[in-house]
């Protein structure tokens, strides 16, 4: 598994925590697109993108993640 892999495992995994957030969350709920983690918790959705390459997209470094936000 790619170190980028263990590091955002850990990023989501840390979100999952409601006391991270600065606003009231009960709980986080996580979803898994194949391009993104998806993160609801209380009013607010939290969306990380996967950094891949699919040919037809490519998110495989932070600044190309940025540039679509």
């Amino acid at each position: 598994m790619p170190e980028w892999s263990d590091r955002q495992a850990e990023l989501i995994r840390n979100l999952a925590a409601p006391a991270c957030y600065d606003h009231p969350v009960g709980v986080v709920q996580h979803m898994e697109t194949h391009i993104s983690h998806v993160l609801l918790g209380g009013e607010y959705a939290y969306k990380i993108k996967k950094p891949l390459d699919l040919g037809f997209l490519d998110f495989s470094t932070l600044d190309k993640r940025r540039h679509v936000c």
